[in-house]
Formats: structure tokens, C-alpha cells, sequence
């Protein structure tokens, strides 16, 4: 994944993070993670964007954050 991959998957009312440092080191861990969500989550998939944050509006690892 990448940082541009990571912005097309933002869902509506929804943004990256805006830590830009703290967004890289999370697509890593994704990356090392063959995709899935380096966090330990209780998603049914995991594969990023986890289940979580598709269908639950819950973003786990802080990837993607709600727009006020």
C-alpha cells in the first residue's frame, strides 16, 4: 500500500491521518503485514481497510480519522 492507495480508500467523512510520519509508519507495518492490519483487532477482515472501519465507522490503527 501506498500513501496515495491509502487516500483512495478514505470513505466519506473520513480523511488520513495528518501526521504524516505516524501515516508512513503505519502503511510499513501494513506492508510487512502482507496487507492486513498491523494492529490486533478484532476485524473480520483484516486485510486494510479492515472490517472495522468499512463496516463498524472504527478505524483501529488511526490510519483514517473522522472529519469534525
Amino acid at each position: 500500500m501506498s500513501v496515495d492507495e491509502a487516500k483512495g480508500n478514505c470513505k466519506s467523512g473520513w480523511k488520513l491521518n495528518d501526521n504524516e510520519k505516524f501515516v508512513n509508519a503505519i502503511i510499513n507495518r501494513i506492508n510487512k503485514c502482507d496487507g492486513n492490519c498491523p494492529c490486533s483487532n478484532n476485524s473480520v477482515d483484516k486485510h486494510c481497510p479492515c472490517s472495522n472501519y468499512r463496516e463498524n465507522d472504527y478505524c483501529c490503527c488511526g490510519l483514517y480519522i473522522k472529519i469534525d
